[in-house]
């Protein structure tokens, strides 16, 4: 049945609180004007069959170029360091992977790109559509299997410490795994049956201990399949308070063919002991339903009250959530194809979660991937416009073409797109420009660094501002056209240029790693902060040898860690590439309007309550 847009854009406004005082608009100004900057939304005749809405772009402002952007740019990487930060001047853009990416090259990995190991074990080489890893401040958590029962297990290691343990009970493999936020001890693990695990991680003595929050058991002979997902309402942090709560106690999975919602606090106060059967749930969980085809990515509204999914039969789709309406469906408020019908795989809204402007709405741009991330989109949410297009070919020198099969992930400022394939033995890394005023967003460049594996999943651990050395800056070339006139100087101060550094934990088929790659982006951050002195190793902390490395190797229930106890948070820099391996295969946030529903016909009210929200100040959420 059509949807209703008036009635389903007026209840989403009742539920959040939409309505703000001096949001009446005059009529012929509201019907002249495409872009409404008090109610922040677009009124247009139909929005749930808008498509990409090329037509309807606005001029853009010289802050943000892109109304100088051309049609149509062909970006082909060179696999070498001279493709960081390759300047994208186009709304469609095709990047073509450079030969020197592909898995049999012997080329090698990046000057700009430093490892460290972290554990071995054999994970096969195949797309994982959940994640292999989780990544706190505080642990780091993986999915095995046992050597010899081959049962799924999850190893968690303290990034201080590298003290472990092991998590088990799982049925069949470890389909997803996600901790809360950054600073959350809470890791949430769903398995192949759709089974809920949450665990509490503490320190005690020296060793972690885990307590079972929540676990959520499935009926005996669900089928198993690993497309399930785990999607945790957004941590906002709060600059007024400085110790570090949880947050949201809000979760959706995500399964082959529903959403289920789940509130954490409400489970456990009318639960007290587990594992609890998913049909004696009575209070605080929902099913949504609505897709034709299995589900594959999902993401809350800050407040818990608007799901959005995404499903293989290209539809986004978003939710309106009543935690206590089990017995009510939950109403599809907006929806449509963003990829022409193809099997969407990411949707990730472009929200500062590191340093929240309380002045700036929620969900404002959107990103979209589908066929594996081949092809990425860039949405305008007030509009309901595609504001570019990015498209991911294989090198077309290659006698075998191998299409690409991109992980995403967005860090917390939302500033960095990181992208691993795992067809190729690569990173890219992709600046993202916001204007949040002229309602514009877009991709500016994109850096490519080679690795010596492909990376099959990875969690990011921290992006921050820092300074380069002169040999960071240049390319190598460069670099060697300088080293007499440098070693003329003598050995004082070089110089240094504003750069990135990012940090991550990846997986790949024969190891976790430590991964830290630093790099000038196109735009200049900031603020940076020092970087140690060329070769310096004080905060290296790591052991040189494979023998100090916990060993999980193929399905080993007891990888620990000998000698010396490494603290992964103290790596600030390696003086050289490691490659342990031999080459080889107060104020609270506000949410955007949802006034693309909106007919000039609609009504606005002052809203004074949000009865379907605990959070009732939150403002809007855009659908």
């Amino acid at each position: 049945a059509r949807i209703d847009i008036e009635d389903a854009t007026q209840h989403l406004r009742d539920i959040l609180k939409l309505d703000r005082p001096g949001g009446s608009v005059n009529e012929n100004q509201r019907a002249s004007s495409s872009y409404n900057g008090d109610l922040n939304g677009l009124l247009v005749p139909d929005p749930t069959a808008a498509g990409d809405g090329s037509s309807s772009a606005k001029p853009v402002p010289q802050t943000v170029p892109l109304g100088a952007l051309q049609d149509k740019q062909v970006i082909c990487l060179s696999g070498d360091d001279n493709s960081t930060c390759m300047v994208i001047l186009a709304k469609d853009v095709e990047i073509v992977a450079s030969s020197d990416s592909s898995i049999t090259s012997k080329a090698r990995g990046s000057n700009k790109v430093k490892i460290q190991p972290v554990a071995r074990y054999d994970w096969e080489q195949k797309y994982y559509y959940g994640n292999l890893i989780a990544v706190s401040n505080a642990y780091l958590a993986y999915a095995i299997r046992g050597a010899s029962s081959g049962s799924a297990m999850v190893r968690v290691l303290s990034v201080s410490t590298a003290e472990r343990t092991l998590l088990k009970g799982f049925t069949g493999g470890v389909a997803d795994l996600a901790f809360a936020h950054l600073n959350s001890n809470q890791l949430a693990c769903l398995d192949e049956a759709g089974n809920l695990f949450i665990w509490c991680l503490s320190m005690e003595n020296g060793k972690i201990q885990e307590e079972i929050l929540v676990n959520i058991k499935r009926s005996d002979g669900t089928p198993l399949n690993n497309f399930r997902r785990i999607i945790w309402c957004p941590f906002i942090p709060d600059e007024n308070e400085e110790s570090c709560e949880e947050g949201s106690q809000t979760l959706a999975l995500l399964h082959e063919d529903r959403a289920e919602v789940c509130d954490l606090d409400i489970i456990r106060a009318n639960h007290s002991s587990w594992p609890v059967e998913v049909t004696n749930i009575k209070e605080g969980y929902i099913v949504v339903k609505g897709h034709s085809t299995r589900l594959s990515e999902g993401a809350l509204s800050p407040d818990g009250t608007v799901l959005a999914t995404a499903s293989h039969d290209g539809y986004v789709k978003f939710w309106q959530i009543y935690i206590d309406g089990q017995d009510e469906p939950s109403r599809c408020l907006h929806e449509w194809k963003p990829h022409e019908g193809k099997p969407l795989s990411c949707l990730l809204f472009c929200d500062n979660h590191k340093k929240q402007d309380p002045e700036v709405p929620f969900w404002r741009f959107l990103i979209t991937g589908a066929d594996q991330n081949q092809e990425l989109k860039m949405w305008c949410t007030v509009s309901w416009t595609c504001l570019q297009t990015i498209q991911f070919s294989p090198d077309i020198f290659s006698s075998v073409s191998v299409p690409p099969s991109l992980k995403v992930c967005l860090d917390l400022s939302a500033e960095y797109l990181i992208l691993s394939d795992v067809q190729r033995k690569v990173l890219y890394v992709m600046e993202l420009v916001q204007n949040q005023e002229e309602g514009k967003a877009y991709f500016s460049s994109i850096s490519e660094f080679l690795l010596t594996h492909p990376v099959l999943s990875f969690g990011i651990q921290m992006v921050s501002h820092c300074r380069l050395r002169h040999t960071e800056v240049l390319s190598a070339e460069e670099e060697s056209d300088g080293i007499s006139a440098e070693g003329a100087q003598g050995s004082g101060t070089t110089g240094s240029a504003a750069g990135v550094l990012i940090k991550l934990f990846c997986v790949h088929t024969k190891a976790l790693q430590d991964v830290q790659i630093r790099f000038q982006p196109l735009h200049s951050p900031d603020t940076v902060t020092p970087v140690p002195p060329h070769g310096s190793r004080e905060d290296f902390a790591f052991p040189d040898h494979l023998a100090d490395i916990g060993m999980e190797g193929r399905g080993s229930e007891k990888g620990s860690i000998h000698g010396s106890q490494p603290d992964l948070r103290r790596i600030s820099e390696l003086s050289v590439p490691v490659d342990f391996l031999p080459p080889s295969n107060d104020t609270k946030p506000k949410l955007m309007t949802p006034d693309a529903f909106m007919t000039p016909s609609t009504s606005l009210q002052q809203i004074t309550g949000s009865p379907g929200s605990s959070i009732s100040s939150l403002t809007a959420v855009t659908t």
